[in-house]
C-alpha cells in the first residue's frame, strides 16, 4: 500500500516537471520569434523618420543625467543626421522618450516615443515643440524651456529629455565628428 503510494507521488512529480519543462520550452520558443531588438528598433525609427539610413549606433551606452538621459546617439550614414533617442523624467505618468533630429547642429525634428502620459496632445496644440524647432543646439543649451499650463509635468519631461540630448550632445559630440559637418 505504501509503495503504490509512493509511486502516485513520484508520477504527480514527474507529470508536473515535464509539464513545466514543456511550458518553458514554449515559452522560449515563443521569445525567441517576438524579440523585438530595442537597437534595431531605434535605427529603424531613426530611418522612418529623416529618410536616411543608419547603421551604426555612435554609443550604445548612452548617457544618464539627473533629469533625463540618452538611450542612443546615432549619426545618419550620410552624416547629414544626428538622431537622439532621449528620456526625461518628471512626467506625471513617469519618463517620457523622445526622439529628437538634428540637421548639422539644428533641431529639425521631435517625435515622442514611449510613455504613460495623458496630456501629451496638450503640448502639440500649444505649439510647445516651436520653441525648440530650429535652434541651433547652442541654442538650446540657454533655452528656458516655456512649460504648457495643464500638461507642465509633461512638458517638463519633455524638456528634461531635450536637455538630456543637449548635454550629451555637448560632453560628447561637440568637438568631434560633429564639426566636421556641421
Amino acid at each position: 500500500m505504501a509503495k503504490s503510494k509512493n509511486d502516485a507521488v513520484w508520477k504527480s512529480i514527474l507529470v508536473l516537471a515535464a509539464i513545466a519543462l514543456c511550458s518553458g520550452l514554449l515559452l522560449g520558443f515563443f521569445n525567441v520569434i517576438t524579440y523585438v531588438d530595442p537597437l534595431q528598433s531605434a535605427y529603424d525609427r531613426f530611418a522612418e523618420d529623416t529618410g536616411a539610413s543608419f547603421s551604426e549606433m555612435a554609443d550604445e551606452e548612452g548617457q544618464s543625467y539627473e533629469n533625463g538621459s540618452v538611450v542612443y546617439y546615432a549619426l545618419s550614414d550620410d552624416g547629414e543626421w544626428r538622431a537622439f533617442l532621449a528620456s526625461g523624467s518628471g512626467g506625471y505618468g513617469g519618463a517620457v522618450q523622445v526622439y529628437l533630429y538634428f540637421r548639422g547642429s539644428v533641431l529639425e525634428k521631435i517625435a515622442v516615443g514611449e510613455n504613460g502620459e495623458t496630456f501629451l496632445g496638450n503640448l502639440e496644440s500649444a505649439n510647445f515643440y516651436d520653441q525648440f524647432l530650429g535652434k541651433d543646439i547652442a541654442a538650446l543649451d540657454e533655452l528656458n524651456a516655456d512649460l504648457v499650463s495643464g500638461a507642465t509635468k509633461s512638458s517638463t519631461a519633455v524638456a528634461n529629455a531635450i536637455a538630456a540630448a543637449v548635454r550629451y550632445w555637448n560632453e560628447n559630440v561637440a568637438g568631434g565628428e560633429t564639426n566636421e559637418s556641421a
